[in-house]
């Protein structure tokens, strides 16, 4: 295929995904009554916290759309393509909404359509300022062979997710009447004392990276890292995220925030202590293939976590339904944050492992080129589902993982960085 193809195939594959996202089962009846009744609702609706969830979620997906929009544009007018996306989103919205006026089970709603076309916007806008951001770091120094701010804000913003609504934090509060502010009192309520029993240990692996990252940064910017104000800085942001959490209608984890803060501080601690000798002992392709593995293991620590065995035949077969096979089918039986911030917090897991392939690919030709082996790790991670406690498998996943990894490859090369060598060079010379 030809980049131009390719680019098409990847505009039109995300459409695809959405089109079966929205439109499966949907039940369409050709009565034209009702289906009048249904528009005059989607111009009148009723607002509510179900909708301000609904937005979100609308928001996240078609912000994919504007992003793969703009990286995969030939012409080069960033500006245009902005618009372009834009009405793309637009179009493709109201062609939904307009096909649910005549399904008995679905909600059209011109709302639906106005953060539909709002997320396309702020996805094809976000993805040209970072191609700029990184135009801009071109020929700077750099750790990785990319701008570290690129590899640090997406790992910071998939955390943040996580601590606004964690996989596996305390169940939601029964009672959830009432604006942000009542459910943040009832989740201060809620909150019980410290104790290492419930402790998330998980999220010091989780969180360390953060720190050692963002110190990384500032290292590489010139600046004086001191790590107790990058742990200063993580604290703030821990907080006010499990605040956050506390609005979504959840209890507040007082030992998450604890551990969450201790994971920024003991990264940002080890990346002031190890940095210098590290960047001494790791260069070149060395240095590359330490990352890329480093990456590789985070990754496998988020999605198996916690690697607990299942070993029932007839759950993991069920794992394998046809059912569970629809992309987005599960995320849109939960109209909840969660159903939303999963899916951007694993767009921003990927990015940087695609961002660093572009400049180091494990080999230049062949399987191992490219994005294949992130492509492979996805699917790796996703089919792994099946035989752990408490994950399920979803192919929509490793669809967006895909996303995230593509978006991150594109963003790199289209900003004018091309590969250093091979990240495996130096085994073969061996």
């Amino acid at each position: 295929m030809t980049p131009r193809q390719r680019f098409l195939a990847a505009r039109w594959g995300y459409v695809a995904v959405v089109l079966l996202a929205t439109l499966t089962q949907l039940h369409f009846s050709p009565d034209l009554a009702a289906a009048g009744e249904r528009l005059v609702r989607a111009f009148t609706p009723s607002l509510g916290w179900r909708d301000a969830i609904d937005g979100l979620r609308n928001t996240v997906l078609f912000a994919g759309l504007g992003a793969v929009w703009v990286v995969t544009s030939r012409s080069g007018n960033v500006r245009a393509e902005i618009r372009r996306a834009t009405l793309v989103g637009l179009a493709l919205s109201a062609t939904v909404e307009g096909l649910q006026v005549f399904s008995p089970v679905r909600t059209a709603s011109i709302v639906d359509v106005t953060t539909n076309t709002l997320g396309a916007l702020l996805g094809a806008g976000g993805v040209a300022l970072l191609i700029a951001a990184v135009v801009a770091a071109k020929g700077a120094r750099s750790y990785l062979g990319v701008p570290t701010l690129l590899v640090a804000g997406a790992y910071a913003g998939a955390a943040l997710c996580e601590a606004l609504t964690p996989l596996f934090g305390p169940a939601a509060l029964p009672w959830t009447a009432g604006g942000p502010v009542g459910r943040l009192h009832a989740a201060l309520q809620a909150a019980g004392p410290i104790s290492f029993d419930t402790l998330p240990l998980i999220d010091l692996l989780l969180f360390a990276p953060v720190g050692f990252l963002f110190v990384m940064l500032l290292r590489e910017r010139g600046r004086d890292a001191r790590w107790v104000g990058v742990a200063g800085a993580g604290a703030g942001l821990a907080l006010v995220a499990e605040l956050g959490h506390g609005m979504l209608g959840f209890p507040i984890w007082w030992g998450a925030v604890l551990v969450r803060v201790a994971g920024v501080g003991l990264g940002g601690w080890a990346a002031h202590r190890a940095l210098p000798a590290l960047t001494q002992l790791l260069r070149g392709a060395v240095r590359a293939r330490a990352a890329l593995l480093a990456y590789g293991a985070l990754l496998v620590l988020w999605g198996w976590r916690l690697f607990l065995p299942r070993t029932d035949l007839h759950a993991i077969a069920a794992q394998l339904a046809p059912e569970n096979l629809v992309p987005l089918a599960s995320l849109a039986q939960r109209v909840d944050a969660f159903s939303a911030l999963h899916v951007l917090q694993q767009f921003l897991l990927y990015l940087p492992l695609g961002s660093m392939l572009a400049v180091w690919p494990l080999r230049l030709t062949g399987r191992w080129a490219h994005l294949w082996p992130g492509v492979w790790l996805a699917g790796v991670m996703e089919l792994g589902h099946v035989v752990i406690v408490d994950r399920t498998f979803d192919p929509t996943n490793a669809l967006i993982a895909c996303a995230g990894l593509a978006i991150g490859w594109v963003v790199v090369r289209r900003s004018g960085f091309v590969p250093y060598g091979e990240a495996l060079a130096t085994l073969v010379a061996r």
